[in-house]
């Protein structure tokens, strides 16, 4: 991709300009020195905005006026909870291992808590795909982190607030031996194109010093990084996304099966699994998916669970459930009772089990979409939307879930 076509492309310079004038809110209130150290944007967690400055975790959370054209009203902005967290351990598993204080709570409410940082704390960091160590490890690397960190003896390869919210990749590059700085934008996917497109910002360099350059960058984003035991290159894209962030999506892709009762509103089916893949129903451990920590995966067919490490779809990540005997047999109870939804009570449909099977063969099996709706049962209806996707016959037995006590 040409120069050019990419500085044309932008991303959501809205969203820059909300990090932007958060990041002012918080060294303006905590008096931090960004010419010292970096404020590194960590992620939102719990609606609330997460960064790292030194060792202490910022917890943020904002809030600006519209105008009328639904734009934000940036001198508007102001902070409505602001908590600090001092890291007195590099993995802080009690209250006694930080120091939680609360700056600014205008609700009077304690919304954001110890418990709810030390849940977060050893969560998979979605800051990027690549790289799903939890965030305590990640902070332990930002905390070491430098312009040098990616250097050979001629170039310093480094990421830096420029308030660009362009979606394709791109980190600088300093030439020592010319002291010319560069922008090397790496398009998507850089594993499999090396396509570098270089923006001199001296305005300088020859297109073969520039080729040097690139040269040099591809060699040493190729080799392993100890610290993560992956290419350098995706942990040169984490460092990035968390100096210089961009709105990169978190999208889940899911379809709720219940709304009540309350206790079970958490059961939810992917829209877009895998060509036959295995299907598989999850349980969240909280009926709010942003308020989610941790994921519980379960096979329909078997009594297995589908994922046994970390939830991963793209950069949605959270940390493996392992149900315990209790909330098994709750479950079962619950899946063999009568379906009480009107909608699904149909020939197919009389118990909650059942109601799970129905809406993931319409959800994700993509069955009653046609003009032959729901007269056809999923497993042998040709007309389904999803190829490639298996569909489930609604006389399928419920599984033995207790076996998954010995499923570890």
């Amino acid at each position: 991709m040409k120069l050019k076509t990419i500085k044309a492309q932008i991303g959501d310079d809205e969203y820059n300009e909300l990090i932007s004038k958060t990041i002012e809110l918080i060294v303006n209130e905590l008096s931090l020195d960004l010419k010292l150290n970096f404020l590194f944007f960590l992620c939102w967690c719990r609606n609330k905005i997460i960064f790292l400055y030194e060792n202490t975790v910022i917890a943020v959370d904002v809030e600006v006026n519209y105008d009328e054209n639904k734009k934000p009203i940036l001198s508007s902005m102001v902070i409505n909870e602001l908590c600090t967290i001092k890291l007195l351990k590099e993995y802080p598993k009690t209250e006694q291992d930080i120091e939680f204080k609360t700056i600014i709570n205008k609700s009077g409410k304690n919304c954001f808590n110890a418990e709810k940082f030390l849940n977060w704390i050893d969560e998979p960091s979605e800051i990027n795909e690549k790289i799903d160590e939890p965030y305590y490890k990640v902070i332990s690397y930002l905390q070491k982190y430098n312009k040098n960190t990616f250097s050979t003896e001629r170039y310093n390869f480094y990421s830096k607030w420029d308030n660009d919210s362009n979606f394709i990749t791109n980190i600088y590059a300093y030439d020592k031996k010319n002291q010319a700085e560069m922008k090397l934008y790496i398009p998507d996917k850089f594993e499999k194109n090396n396509d570098i497109a270089v923006d001199d910002l001296s305005g300088k360099l020859s297109n073969f010093k520039k080729r040097q350059c690139k040269e040099v960058f591809l060699r040493i984003a190729n080799q392993e990084n100890e610290y993560f035991k992956t290419k350098n290159y995706w942990v040169m894209e984490l460092v990035k996304y968390t100096i210089q962030p961009i709105l990169n999506l978190h999208e889940w892709s899911i379809h709720r099966i219940f709304c009540k009762p309350e206790k079970f509103s958490n059961i939810w089916v992917y829209d877009f699994p895998d060509k036959n893949e295995e299907p598989y129903f999850f349980i969240t451990d909280h009926n709010l998916i942003q308020e989610t920590t941790k994921i519980a995966v379960l096979n329909f067919k078997n009594p297995a669970y589908h994922i046994k490490g970390i939830y991963k779809r793209g950069n949605v990540k959270r940390k493996n459930w392992l149900l315990d005997e209790n909330y098994i047999k709750e479950l079962m109870k619950f899946l063999k009772a009568p379906c009480t939804d009107e909608f699904c009570k149909r020939k197919y449909v009389e118990t909650n089990w059942q109601k799970m099977i129905f809406e993931y063969n319409h959800n994700t099996a993509g069955w009653g979409w046609g003009e032959t709706g729901f007269d056809i049962p999923p497993e042998i209806d040709t007309n389904r939307t999803e190829e490639g996707i298996e569909a489930l016959p609604f006389n399928l037995p419920i599984p033995d879930y207790t076996k998954l006590l010995q499923d570890k």
